[in-house]
C-alpha cells in the first residue's frame, strides 16, 4: 500500500503535469490530457465534463505560453520520476540488483512507451467508440496493447536481467487487474465524481482521482508480485494439481 501511495503521488503532482503539457502542445491529441484521463476510467458525459473543468486553462491561458526550459527540465523529470518508481517495484520484486544512473535509458525508453500506449489507445478509442462492434475491437486493442505495454516495458526496466517468459506473467495479471480496475471505474467512479465535484468542487475531482490513482499502483505492484509468485510456486503448483486431476480421472 505504501508503495501504491507513493506512485499515486508520483503521477498526481509530476506525471500528470508532464502529460498535460505534452498533450496540449502535441497537434495529434486535441482532447488533451482529460481526454486520456476519461477513456482510461471509462468515465460518462457528466463525469468526463467534471474532468475536463478540472484540467482546462482558466482565463484563456495554455500551456505553450507557460514553457520555459526550467519548466520543460522540470516536467521531464516529472515523467522520469514515475518511470524511476515503477522500475523499483519491478526490481524489488523480482530481487534484481539497483542499476543507478544505468537505469535512466531503460526509464526512458519505458516512458516513451508508454506515452505512444496512451496516444494510441486513446486515438483508436475515439475512432471506434461509436458502435458496440466498435467498443469491442478497441477493448481488445487496449487488453493487447496493454499485455505488450508490460511483457515488453518490464524488460527493458530490468535491462534484459529476466528472461522474457519470466517477465510475461507479470504483464499478464497486471493486465487483467487494469482490466478489472477499469471494469470497477465504468461502475463506481463516474458518479462518485459528478458527486464531489458537486460538494467539494474541484478538489473534489481530485479525491477521487487520487482514489482511482492508488487503485492503479495495488494493480501494478500486485501485477508484479503475483506474476513473480507465479515464476517461483505457482507454476509447479498448478502442475502438480493437474498431475492430480489427471489422476483422479483414471
Amino acid at each position: 500500500m505504501n508503495g501504491s501511495m507513493t506512485l499515486a503521488a508520483l503521477i498526481l503532482m509530476l506525471f500528470f503535469p508532464f502529460v498535460i503539457t505534452l498533450a496540449a502542445v502535441s497537434p495529434l491529441r486535441p482532447g488533451g490530457a482529460a481526454e486520456i484521463i476519461v477513456r482510461r476510467m471509462g468515465l460518462n458525459h457528466d463525469a468526463a465534463m467534471a474532468v475536463e473543468r478540472l484540467f482546462t486553462p482558466r482565463g484563456g491561458g495554455s500551456a505553450q505560453s507557460g514553457w520555459t526550459v526550467l519548466g520543460a527540465l522540470w516536467l521531464t523529470l516529472g515523467g522520469l520520476s514515475l518511470a524511476g518508481a515503477v522500475q523499483s517495484v519491478y526490481l524489488r520484486v523480482f530481487r534484481v540488483p539497483a542499476f543507478g544512473l544505468r537505469g535512466v535509458p531503460a526509464q526512458v525508453v519505458w516512458l516513451a512507451g508508454l506515452l505512444v500506449f496512451l496516444a494510441g489507445t486513446t486515438a483508436t478509442g475515439a475512432a471506434l467508440t461509436g458502435t458496440v462492434a466498435g467498443q469491442v475491437c478497441q477493448a481488445l486493442i487496449v487488453i493487447t496493447a496493454m499485455v505488450l505495454l508490460f511483457w515488453i516495458g518490464t524488460w527493458v526496466l530490468v535491462r534484459g536481467r529476466l528472461a522474457w517468459r519470466d517477465v510475461l506473467p507479470a504483464a499478464v495479471f497486471t493486465t487483467v487487474g487494469l482490466t478489472g480496475l477499469g471494469v470497477v471505474s465504468r461502475l463506481l467512479f463516474s458518479t462518485s465524481i459528478v458527486d464531489n465535484e458537486r460538494n467539494y468542487g474541484e478538489i473534489g475531482v481530485v479525491f477521487t482521482l487520487l482514489s482511482w490513482l492508488i487503485g492503479l499502483g495495488v494493480v501494478l505492484t500486485g501485477g508484479a508480485t503475483v506474476g513473480a509468485w507465479y515464476n517461483a510456486r505457482g507454476l509447479s503448483l498448478l502442475r502438480a494439481v493437474g498431475r492430480r486431476a489427471r489422476s483422479l480421472f483414471r
